[in-house]
């Protein structure tokens, strides 16, 4: 708190925090930060430079005193606020959203039980309410394989973001999950569109609201709005990952392959463990030709998994009977894991429309979370006038691509 004020600081932001509390206004170099931070990784200066500029924002400017080429020390007073900390609503619900931003499985099971355990402390709170659904929409994903049966979590999110709204109607979270639940599952263009307007007029530095937002606004081809959305988002958290992750698609999406492939380094330098930024990474790269660039992207992604001998084998592939034979594999491996709009990608990299088209539709059949974005996807747009491509569009209620910008 600050000035009797809780400050809403979260995940590695507020690690670097704890560290400067605990050293009670002693310097705290850069070694230290890293070695706790990041073991066992290496990491660029300007991550630690991001989580710092982000706490003056928070605190004040002058709060954090710069020790020039050594590292940082707290220049305010701190004192312990009474109660339950560690038991504390909000102290719980800091570390779920933290687990939530991480986009992935296991995290975001953990961020289920956090908020869970938020509304045992206060079942009528509706911001962990509104973090529930947020969880419960990530956990119906294909892009995390689905943790959850599609229909029983777009309920339990439905339910959690009504009960949200029915303590508080200015959830603008809750908003937004019901807009992208709209969106993503009903395919219900205008209604999605109201909500997620909603959510951002609500709460206009909500960065789920601006990240919700921003998705709906790219996959009908707005994509001027989208990247004014996601660069707002970006602007109120600079640390978060998944923000730089969804420009540089947002920005791909609207024919801009550089800046693309610049947000997602950014995302990289931010978490250099997190594996999806390599992934998206390497499907620009493909997308626009530099074969070599993106299986050196597939390779991070899979030695990232702990598939080492995967890696290895698509590299003895490439080199021994070209990159075709090792995109064969490649994308048969993501159909052993139902990631049919990753292997509709991929087929498109080696020009096979017809196994492109299959996944696409599978994508349909299954009610991957992705297919809102094939009318935009720039890997798809070769396949437009294909008949079994339009009539993608029209279940999906969306035009054909339009050309880049």
């Amino acid at each position: 708190m600050r000035e009797g004020e809780r400050l809403a600081v979260t995940g590695k932001t507020l690690d670097v925090l704890r560290l400067l509390v605990e050293a009670e206004g002693r310097l705290v170099d850069r070694q230290t930060f890293n070695a706790q931070l990041w073991p066992e990784v290496v990491v660029e200066d300007r991550n630690l430079t991001v989580h710092i500029s982000t706490l003056r924002k928070a605190l004040g400017s002058d709060c954090i005193e710069t020790v020039a080429r050594n590292g940082y020390r707290l220049a305010l007073p701190v004192r312990a606020v009474n109660g339950r900390a560690s038991s504390d609503s909000r102290q719980v619900q800091r570390e779920a959203r933290y687990q939530l931003s991480q986009a992935e499985r296991v995290p975001a099971l953990r961020a289920l039980g956090l908020f869970e355990r938020a509304l045992a402390i206060d079942a009528n709170d509706a911001t962990a309410l509104a973090g529930l659904a947020s969880t419960y929409l990530l956990l119906s994903s294909t892009t995390i394989r689905r943790p959850l049966p599609v229909d029983e979590a777009v309920q339990l999110a439905t339910d959690a973001a009504r009960r949200a709204l029915a303590i508080d109607d200015r959830q603008g979270e809750a908003y937004a999950v019901l807009g992208r639940l709209k969106m993503t599952y009903d395919w219900d263009w205008q209604g999605a569109e109201a909500d997620l307007t909603r959510a951002v007029s609500l709460a206009p530095r909500s960065v789920e609201a601006q990240i919700g937002h921003s998705l709906l606004l790219s996959a009908i081809g707005r994509h001027d709005e989208a990247i004014a959305a996601l660069t707002r988002a970006r602007d109120l958290d600079p640390t978060l990952r998944e923000t730089h992750e969804r420009l540089g698609l947002a920005w791909w999406m609207a024919g801009d392959g550089a800046r693309a492939l610049a947000a997602l380094a950014e995302a990289v330098a931010i978490d250099p463990e997190a594996r999806r930024p390599h992934f998206r990474r390497m499907v620009v790269f493909d997308q626009l030709g530099w074969h070599e660039e993106a299986a050196g992207e597939r390779a991070v992604w899979l030695r990232l998994f702990g598939d080492h001998s995967v890696a290895d084998r698509l590299a003895d592939l490439a080199q021994c009977d070209g990159y075709r034979a090792a995109m064969a594999e490649w994308i048969a491996r993501l159909a052993k894991l139902n990631q049919w709009f990753e292997v509709a990608i991929q087929a498109m990299a080696i020009d096979d429309r017809a196994q492109a088209l299959d996944a696409l539709e599978r994508c349909l059949d299954e009610q991957a979370d992705n297919a809102p974005f094939i009318a935009e996807f720039p890997p798809f747009r070769p396949l437009r006038g294909e008949p079994r491509f339009e009539r993608v569009l029209d279940t999906l209620r969306l035009k054909p691509p339009a050309a880049p910008q």
